[in-house]
C-alpha cells in the first residue's frame, strides 16, 4: 500500500493509511465552516488551500478532532495527548508529501490530528 509521505495522489490517512473522501464542508458550533473530516480510525483532519492560514487550520483542525471543545482542545499537549502531521499538496504534480512545494508556489496544507486514548 503506498503511503501518502512517499508523494502520494491519494489522500490516505498518515495514521492507518485508508483512503479518505473529498474534503467537506463543516460547520462549527461558532458558526465557521471548515473544509475537512475524519477518517475511520478517529484522526480528524482540514485543508488551508491557500498554504497561508496554516494557524488557522490548526486551531480548526484541533476544534474538529476534539469534538467542538476548543477549551478541551487547548489544554492539551500536543505529542502527549494528540498528534499532529502535517502534508503539502502540489496540484501541478497532484501529489501529497512531507516536503513544501518549491520556491514561489504556493501549496494546500493538510493538517491532521489523531487524539491519543
Amino acid at each position: 500500500m503506498r503511503h501518502i509521505d512517499r508523494g502520494d495522489s491519494i489522500l490516505r490517512c498518515p495514521f492507518c493509511e485508508r483512503p479518505l473522501g473529498g474534503l467537506e464542508e463543516i460547520m462549527t458550533k461558532f458558526g465557521n465552516v471548515i473544509s475537512g473530516g475524519r477518517c475511520e480510525c478517529g484522526a480528524a483532519y482540514v485543508c488551508d488551500s491557500s498554504g497561508h492560514n496554516v494557524g488557522d487550520a490548526y486551531v480548526d483542525v484541533l476544534t474538529l478532532a476534539y469534538d467542538g471543545d476548543l477549551n478541551k482542545a487547548w489544554s492539551m499537549t500536543p505529542d502527549e495527548d494528540y498528534e499532529v502531521k502535517e502534508f503539502f499538496y502540489d496540484q501541478r504534480k497532484n501529489r501529497f508529501s512531507r516536503e513544501t512545494v518549491g520556491r514561489g508556489r504556493r501549496a494546500a496544507v493538510y493538517l491532521f490530528v489523531k487524539v491519543k486514548k
